[in-house]
């Protein structure tokens, strides 16, 4: 019971703040993806299922008030919340270079997955050349600068972490 109090907190703070506060709080106009750092240090903890159905809430929710794609978001933050839960025991998360290294990796499978299903349904190539996007570069650097401080944020709460072996 009092894992799902946990989560259900983490779900309502950072739903909040992602979706409320990204608008007043931001870099140049760009919002830190909280969510997937969220998403991220959860499946650093080795807890696949419980990151899986937070991943999932989260990108549902954040479906709902988009107006791209209906369930892009709840797939890839569930798929995210899979890979680095299974991989967790490869890096030691309480160094911040691995931190930088798996939230890059989850930014690029992120925004590389979301514009791949946005060409595929859609079919406009330009979503393709999303790497030489300034703005999309821009989105990921941020999100991997805030890395560090949500992590630390999260570790104060949570002190079960998964480390390498």
């Amino acid at each position: 019971m009092k894992k799902i109090v946990y989560y259900l907190f983490l779900y309502v703070f950072f739903s909040m703040f992602q979706f409320i506060f990204g608008r007043y709080v931001n870099v140049f106009g760009i919002f830190p993806n909280l969510i997937l750092i969220v998403v991220v240090y959860l499946g650093g903890l080795g807890r696949i299922i419980y990151v899986e159905l937070i991943g999932f809430l989260f990108g549902l929710m954040w479906d709902v008030f988009s107006v791209d794609i209906f369930g892009v978001r709840a797939l890839m933050f569930t798929v995210i919340g899979y890979l680095v839960g299974k991989f967790c025991g490869d890096f030691n998360f309480d160094k911040i270079f691995a931190q930088f290294v798996v939230v890059l990796f989850a930014n690029v499978v992120y925004w590389f997955c979301f514009e791949l299903i946005h060409f595929i349904i859609i079919g406009k190539v330009n979503y393709m050349l999303f790497f030489v996007d300034v703005l999309c570069c821009m989105k990921i650097i941020v999100t991997v600068l805030a890395t560090p401080i949500v992590f630390y944020v999260l570790g104060l709460t949570d002190d079960k972490r998964c480390v390498a072996k």
